[in-house]
């Protein structure tokens, strides 16, 4: 199998924009109780089955430790997840990483608005002494749709490091897009997967399409407030029915970039059915090819 090196096989003139990439939905929250955890292993497992993108949101501990955060709730030290990042970079040395890092969003329940913290110069620190984005974050660009793998490579760069205001050392607004409807992202699992694919047609960007191939737990909405592992159980069996749309229509995989999901460790079958659209896109070497499709089977 070729997941902890799948990227070695695209081609360098692929903006990052085209390439398909299957993404990591609260890559922080393994660990957490049910309602919160939506990934049950770590970034390096999670990069094993070749996830490269991380959505990685924080807040503070009552120690004032940087931890991961979803919601009310916190996870792990950050610094343990960037931990495990390093020695990814440091044992993987094709592989590129899309870090999309920040404060837990603000979240407001009735006249209620909770915020959440994460001092800018702790996760500076912590950023400098495990990933040294200095070496290795790719900020030489003024819009992501201009960036090639080629680029980041010839570079000799490992990481795009984001967040919209620009809030840490070396990291970039980059312009990106990540549709979500309460009713849509909250159907059960089949009118999910019917209704979620026109996401492509009625929102569109230029920078990074991070498409969500999971449902949301939420009050008013057809599943209600329940764990997302339970969701994801469901939604396994409609799964490839998406990227299969995906497939089938032009217009869908041409825009088709990240790909994000739910427990992207419990088996390979979501990474695969995701990075196979790199070669119906033409993003993958021509003379690997086959050896792409072949590492990518599992079962």
């Amino acid at each position: 199998m070729i997941y902890t090196e799948w990227m070695s096989y695209i081609k360098d003139e692929i903006p990052l924009t085209q390439a398909v990439i299957p993404g990591a939905h609260n890559a922080g929250s393994y660990g957490m109780g049910k309602l919160a955890q939506c990934q049950r292993h770590g970034l390096r497992t999670q990069f094993e089955y070749g996830v490269r993108q991380f959505c990685l949101r924080l807040n503070t501990d009552r120690k004032g430790n940087i931890v991961l955060a979803h919601g009310i709730t916190k996870g792990d030290l950050f610094e343990n997840a960037l931990r495990e990042l390093q020695e990814v970079l440091e044992k993987y040395p094709t592989e590129i990483l899309l870090l999309d890092v920040r404060e837990y969003y603000p979240q407001k329940f009735g006249p209620v608005t909770l915020t959440y913290k994460a001092d800018k110069q702790k996760v500076d620190a912590l950023l400098e002494q495990f990933l040294n984005p200095a070496e290795n974050a790719y900020c030489d660009f003024s819009h992501i749709k201009e960036v090639t793998l080629g680029d980041i490579r010839k570079a000799g760069k490992r990481f795009v490091l984001i967040n919209d205001n620009e809030e840490y050392r070396f990291s970039k607004n980059c312009a990106q897009i990540l549709p979500w409807e309460k009713q849509v992202n909250g159907a059960k699992a089949e009118d999910f997967t019917a209704e979620t694919l026109r996401f492509f047609d009625d929102y569109q960007t230029d920078g990074l399409y991070w498409f969500q191939t999971q449902q949301t737990p939420n009050l008013g909405t057809a599943v209600g407030v329940t764990a997302p592992e339970k969701l994801d159980r469901d939604l396994r069996k409609y799964f490839t029915r998406l990227t299969d749309g995906i497939l089938q229509t032009p217009r869908y995989l041409s825009r088709a970039n990240i790909i994000a999901g739910d427990f992207m460790t419990e088996d390979y079958m979501k990474s695969e059915a995701i990075l196979r659209l790199n070669l119906a896109k033409g993003n993958v070497k021509a003379e690997l090819q086959d050896a792409f499709s072949e590492g990518l089977q599992w079962n």
